[in-house]
């Protein structure tokens, strides 16, 4: 549970301590005591009047925050607001308090004081949790709070989770919202560099034993990185495309080329350096070189895009492209048996040797 969960939670248990405190304030000035039946018909209808009015603006309220975010994000906006917990606790308790209230308003002879308590005591607590579901309904309007409720409620690597993230990246860029697209690949370059890498390291020591389960997952975690890296060559290829076309400045488009790079350097230092022992493992060796091979195609791309990038974008980008490779890449490759992926990747230090000579030919 995160911090801001927590504080939520703490908020509504203070409300309803609060809502205790007013009750016994009430009770204490003999409030609540003695009331005739038609004064308590009265106060009945009131209050399910006043709880339906609330609960029709607490709903509108929702929609029009869905019909201000569902342009960019709509791939999660459905997701997020019926996910909240908030709106269900909020929805729940109004809906259930107007229905006891109504029932209570059919026996209104046969009631007594602790009954008109409890639904005293209820209404306050409906009355003064209104403010809170506010501020969070608010919070969600903006794109980051948006983004991150999103992510905490699945995980990255579930199924689905990075083209609905990647379309939203795509929409943020053309919209020239970048900075909705960059905060998605921090929150990814995040995952990717602490529990990602923790996580394939734990998983190829125990595949080393050569479990049917363990090699499976790691089957499974390989599949995630052949998407992941497909969906950011997309995106990097995307950048340039909309630099070229003017929607987007120069700045914008090193700023979300130069998260994606390093993505692809822990990729390919986790591909290379935590999974090398598995490499001599013929159960996972084969889909091993597939997934590096995969990553290698990407990179590839990006690189070949950005030799006919414009130079504004090329002689800062180029190079970072080209070295995002692991140190002794080509001899970890080569005595694992890959030549035809060492090829490969000398192919592409023979362009970023080109690339220096270039740029010191530029500085003469």
């Amino acid at each position: 549970m995160s911090i801001r969960e927590h504080e939520t939670i703490m908020s509504y248990v203070l409300m309803l301590v609060i809502s205790v405190e007013v009750l016994f304030i009430f009770l204490g000035l003999g409030f609540l005591q003695n009331i005739p039946p038609e004064d308590t018909r009265y106060f009945l209808s009131a209050l399910a009047q006043v709880e339906g009015a609330i609960i029709a603006i607490y709903i509108t309220m929702m929609l029009v925050g869905v019909q201000l975010t569902i342009k960019d994000y709509s791939e999660v906006v459905n997701e997020v607001y019926l996910g909240n917990p908030e709106f269900w606790l909020v929805f729940i308790s109004y809906i259930t308090s107007i229905v006891f209230t109504l029932i209570l308003l059919q026996n209104v002879g046969n009631l007594n004081t602790s009954w008109l308590c409890l639904i005293y005591l209820w209404g306050t607590f409906n009355l003064l949790i209104v403010p809170l579901f506010i501020r969070d309904s608010f919070l969600l309007f903006n794109p980051r709070r948006l983004i991150d409720k999103f992510i905490h409620m699945h995980k990255i690597t579930e199924e689905r989770m990075l083209p609905k993230l990647f379309r939203i990246a795509s929409k943020s860029i053309q919209s020239q919202n970048v900075e909705v697209a960059t905060y998605i690949l921090q929150k990814i370059w995040e995952y990717a560099r602490i529990e990602f890498s923790k996580k394939l390291n734990t998983l190829a020591k125990r595949a080393e034993k050569r479990r049917g389960h363990d090699l499976n997952e790691l089957k499974l975690m390989l599949a995630f990185i052949e998407e992941l890296t497909f969906r950011l060559r997309y995106l990097a290829l995307y950048t340039i495309d909309q630099f070229n076309a003017g929607r987007i400045t120069q700045d914008e488009a090193t700023w979300i080329l130069n998260m994606i790079e390093p993505i692809f350097r822990i990729i390919f230092a986790d591909l290379v350096i935590s999974l090398y022992p598995l490499y001599f493992v013929p159960e996972i060796k084969e889909n091993l070189e597939h997934a590096l091979s995969q990553c290698l195609l990407e990179l590839e791309l990006i690189i070949e895009k950005l030799q006919e990038a414009p130079s504004e974008i090329k002689m800062e980008e180029l190079r970072k492209f080209l070295n995002v490779l692991p140190y002794n890449f080509i001899s970890s490759l080569e005595r694992a048996g890959c030549e035809h992926l060492a090829e490969r990747v000398k192919r592409l230090q023979e362009l970023a040797k080109d690339d220096e000579k270039y740029d010191d030919f530029i500085e003469i």
